[in-house]
């Protein structure tokens, strides 16, 4: 493989902090508020450029604010941008409280619209493909049509969840966290024993290699039929969000440059855990230095 490409969404985050989500009908108090570039396939885009790999990042905006916003931001990542322009940026609005935990609303925006048409005459071989499910499925499907001409790696992350056979049986590597991975093996996982049963149920049914992302207790990987769980990296969590979509990027550079799939679990759980420690999505992302200097401890 020589290079990454990510395809997917980008949008623009407003975060609410407070003590405590709130429940339906009530208003509480935010004590901060923060105005951050997000969307899983932006999110993946940096987390692969600052674990230490340029990827090029395909995805459509609007003509507005937010869009300059986002842009002045990803310009300041080692990311290759093709970026395309449609009627609004999308938009995530994300409640989060104080032990990290978060509920999020999205506007999918230009999102909802980008299509292969967009991207007239790109060509992409013997790369690593990183899909998420922001965009639309047709969109995904087409490019992965046009990618089996080509030796590829497609890593697909089926969030937000959707079962369509054609995506998950044309990945390499699906990467469901706890609840997505319950609803493709059509099975509950309340420990790590019923995570790995998940994992061959997954890997059975749509014939490719599976990791399930398990939060804080960790993260599990049925590649080739070998089961293996890493153990969680532990921080002071106070804001998960992104921390998946940091997780799939770090692990896609790290397999890139070594082709190993255990270093890359490895890699990528500690990636995911500092992308907890701090708010939004983009501030959090560790660089690849900060990643190696842990696994050095370890």
């Amino acid at each position: 493989m020589k290079d990454i490409k990510v395809i997917g969404s980008v949008n623009i985050d407003i975060i609410m902090s407070s003590q405590r989500l709130p429940s339906t009908g009530e208003t509480v108090k935010a004590d901060k508020y923060y105005l951050y570039p997000g969307g899983k396939g932006a999110n993946q885009a940096v987390a692969v450029a600052r674990t230490g790999v340029r990827p090029e990042f395909l995805g459509k905006l609007g003509n507005d604010y937010f869009a300059e916003i986002i842009i002045n931001y990803l310009k300041r990542e080692n990311i290759e941008l093709s970026i395309k322009y449609g009627y609004d940026t999308g938009i995530a609005m994300i409640n989060v409280e104080s032990s990290g935990r978060n509920m999020i609303t999205v506007y999918p925006g230009s999102n909802g619209n980008v299509s292969i048409d967009d991207f007239p005459g790109v060509k992409i071989k013997d790369s690593i493909v990183l899909f998420q499910q922001e965009i639309p499925l047709k969109t995904i499907r087409d490019f992965m049509e046009m990618l089996k001409e080509s030796k590829n790696i497609i890593i697909t992350d089926p969030s937000p969840y959707n079962d369509d056979i054609y995506v998950l049986q044309n990945s390499d590597i699906l990467t469901p966290n706890q609840s997505e991975a319950q609803l493709l093996a059509g099975c509950e996982i309340k420990s790590i024993d019923d995570a790995r049963k998940a994992s061959i149920r997954i890997r059975e049914k749509y014939k490719n290699n599976v990791i399930i992302k398990l939060g804080s207790k960790g993260s599990l990987i049925n590649y080739n039929g070998e089961i293996k769980y890493f153990k969680a990296y532990s921080v002071n969590a106070v804001d998960t969000t992104g921390a998946g979509d940091c997780f799939n990027g770090a692990f896609a550079s790290e397999f890139l440059r070594t082709e190993n799939p255990d270093k890359s679990m490895e890699f990528a759980n500690i990636a995911a855990a500092l992308a907890t420690t701090e708010y939004g999505a983009f501030p959090s992302f560790p660089y690849r230095n900060q990643i190696i200097s842990i696994l050095g401890d370890n």
